[in-house]
């Protein structure tokens, strides 16, 4: 009997019963695999998390040859031996003698897909590989994905960038992007985790907008009719063009283009009818400094620019401050269990001061202080 207990989730997805079962195909009463299952598996979250995989890519539908992705995979395996990637402890062996079944509908998802997925980041050198073997040559074949529902809708691209496309919202992209760029097209809105490749920047179309990145998670917002659009940056950092500044970047006429940049926490905002970018903060910043928590910011006569660097550090956001005004200040305060808005109104409060929100930063001003 298979020890399932241990089982991780590219276990389950390598696993021809867990499959079958999953796909809602008939199994002997007596197999290993259901009676694991009647007795509430330990380890549901590995289950779930490979369940909800194969469900995902099962809807992709790719539309691809039998052979074409037994080429894909030799090339896998060819170009890991040259680069000398011990990838033994990342896919096993066994994984592609069983996917007869399976390959025609999702292996060359599966293939990328997995590694970014399931596995830890430790694996970003396969990831790579993986990434550059599906860039090599570009289909123009299109694929769209429309969420016509009420929930969001999960996509996983050509890549290994996934995709949280929010109801009323489309996205298209090549079946295999091309040699330079990765370029999606976005209507609506949809949160984007990209796999980071420098070679090969991300790019997304969306209405008269271009957001370029090279690995990172944000989100569109731009409503079919919509007058307002916004990119909003969780980590990493994005620039904004207009389409006509990113055409100029594209074709070399003007390479000293750089559009708006956003880093993680702040937004962009464009108004069709001023055809003007607004650099803001997101509403809620969120911690993005994984070493920090909440409970790092209780202070006790901590000198202030001591305190705004620590915020700074946690959320990636700029503070400005005139360090002679503060140069004699403290805080002690406990500020643990507060959103970034509510800390910075209670050292206001506490300084008599006060702070400003400008082109995604804080601007701070100390009206007095004593030690």
């Amino acid at each position: 009997m298979n020890n399932y207990d241990n089982f991780k989730a590219i276990d389950f997805v390598n696993h021809q019963a867990f499959r079958a079962w999953v796909f809602n195909k008939e199994l002997d009463a007596n197999d290993d695999l259901l009676l694991w299952l009647s007795n509430s598996p330990s380890n549901r979250h590995e289950l779930e998390k490979a369940r909800m995989y194969l469900l995902n890519i099962h809807n992709m539908q790719p539309e691809i040859s039998e052979e074409y992705v037994e080429d894909r995979i030799q090339d896998f395996w060819k170009k890991a031996e040259e680069k000398n990637l011990n990838i033994e402890d990342v896919v096993p062996a066994k994984k592609f003698s069983v996917l007869d079944w399976f390959v025609a509908a999702a292996s060359v998802c599966l293939i990328v897909g997995l590694m970014w997925f399931l596995l830890p980041k430790r694996e970003q050198s396969v990831n790579s590989l993986l990434s550059e073997l599906f860039i090599n040559d570009q289909s123009s074949d299109q694929i769209e994905k429309v969420n016509k529902g009420t929930e969001s809708m999960y996509v996983l691209l050509p890549d290994g960038s996934k995709v949280t496309l929010e109801p009323n919202s489309s996205v298209s992209y090549p079946e295999k992007f091309g040699k330079e760029l990765r370029e999606v097209n976005l209507v609506g809105e949809a949160f984007f985790d990209v796999v980071r490749n420098p070679d090969h920047p991300f790019i997304v179309h969306f209405n008269e907008l271009v957001v370029k990145v090279l690995g990172t998670s944000f989100t569109i917002s731009a409503p079919k009719g919509d007058n307002k659009m916004q990119v909003l940056v969780k980590t990493g950092k994005v620039s904004v063009f207009e389409n006509n500044e990113w055409q100029k970047l594209k074709d070399n006429t003007n390479p000293a283009v750089r559009g708006v940049i956003i880093t993680a926490n702040q937004k962009v905002e464009y108004l069709k009818e001023t055809a003007k970018f607004e650099k803001k903060l997101v509403d809620s910043p969120a911690i993005i400094n994984p070493v920090l928590s909440e409970n790092d910011f209780t202070f006790d006569e901590t000198p202030l620019m001591d305190v705004f660097e620590k915020l700074e550090k946690a959320y990636g956001i700029k503070i400005v401050v005139d360090e002679n005004q503060v140069a004699n200040c403290t805080l002690t305060a406990s500020l643990s269990d507060e959103p970034l808005i509510e800390k910075l109104n209670l050292i206001s409060k506490i300084i008599h001061g006060n702070y400003e929100m400008i082109d995604g930063q804080i601007v701070m001003n100390v009206k007095s202080c004593k030690k």
